[in-house]
């Protein structure tokens, strides 16, 4: 009896955490995030609707202040691109709407221009399964 009580509860236990973690892998791939470097920055990158943010980081993780900053990412899909222009909405993120498409071949072009900072730029892959090539 306390075997089939064992195994029932393992299988339980398996079943859950097969359900979380799916649930977890279609979120990140619904919202399309990567990380990559820029200069001294690390910049995330969330693809959802209609919308692209950037979350700034140093590269030790440390939010970085976007207040009095800009930058702009330029979507390029099947030869067309579409120019976002980014603005800060929180202290550590730039933020923009405009009407793309996602493939598997889209190529994101972000630059960012902080305040009394140089412009980084990077490049970003939101569908592709293996990092950009430097």
């Amino acid at each position: 009896m306390r075997l089939m009580r064992a195994i029932a509860l393992t299988v339980l236990c398996a079943a859950l955490c097969t359900t979380v973690l799916g649930q977890n892998h279609q979120s990140a791939a619904h919202h399309r995030a990567q990380t990559r470097t820029a200069g001294p920055y690390l910049l995330e990158m969330l693809a959802d609707g209609d919308a692209v943010s950037i979350r700034v980081r140093d590269r030790a993780g440390t939010p970085v202040d976007t207040a009095g900053g800009k930058g702009k990412a330029v979507i390029h899909t099947d030869g067309r691109a579409v120019t976002i222009e980014l603005h800060p909405v929180t202290p550590n993120v730039l933020s923009g709407r405009g009407h793309y498409r996602l493939k598997r071949s889209t190529v994101v072009y972000v630059t960012i221009d902080l305040k009394k900072a140089r412009a980084q730029r990077t490049v970003f892959r939101p569908l592709s399964e293996s990092p950009p090539q430097p």
